[in-house]
């Protein structure tokens, strides 16, 4: 029978503080995030013990945001290289250059305005003195 007061484990491996016994159940509180549970008399809890523990610690539980794999494509192109390949083969609309744009640089467009970079690249050629059409 669980004592008020005293810590315990649950099936779980949850550690447990009886908090209160009233005649049909027991309220717990969890040593880890202070919940409080209802739970019925008959609810198995193991006895706690500090020194053994509910299950093996890992080495390294956590890690360093600096330790953490970085996921690095190196395939990717600039943007800009796409874009001046299709704005120089002058065959393709604004409407087509935005699809084929997106079409070939997807992972780069992300979060972009494709078409806003089209014209800017579009005046830049066109500052460069390069004749571009559409």
């Amino acid at each position: 029978m669980a004592k008020t007061g005293k810590n315990y484990i649950t099936q779980t491996g949850l550690p447990v503080k009886v908090i209160a016994i009233n005649s049909d159940n027991m309220l717990l509180q969890s040593l880890v995030t202070d919940n409080r549970l209802c739970v019925p008399l008959n609810y198995p809890l193991s006895s706690f013990n500090r020194r053994k523990p509910v299950s093996k610690l890992k080495d390294k539980p956590y890690t360093l945001p600096s330790e953490r794999i970085k996921t690095k494509n190196l395939n990717k192109k600039p943007l800009s290289t796409v874009i001046d390949e299709l704005l120089l083969s002058g065959k393709y609309t604004m409407k087509g250059l935005i699809r084929e744009v997106k079409r070939r640089a997807s992972s780069q467009c992300k979060g972009k305005d494709v078409a806003a970079n089209i014209r800017a690249r579009m005046y830049w050629l066109k500052k460069n003195f390069q004749n571009v059409t559409i």
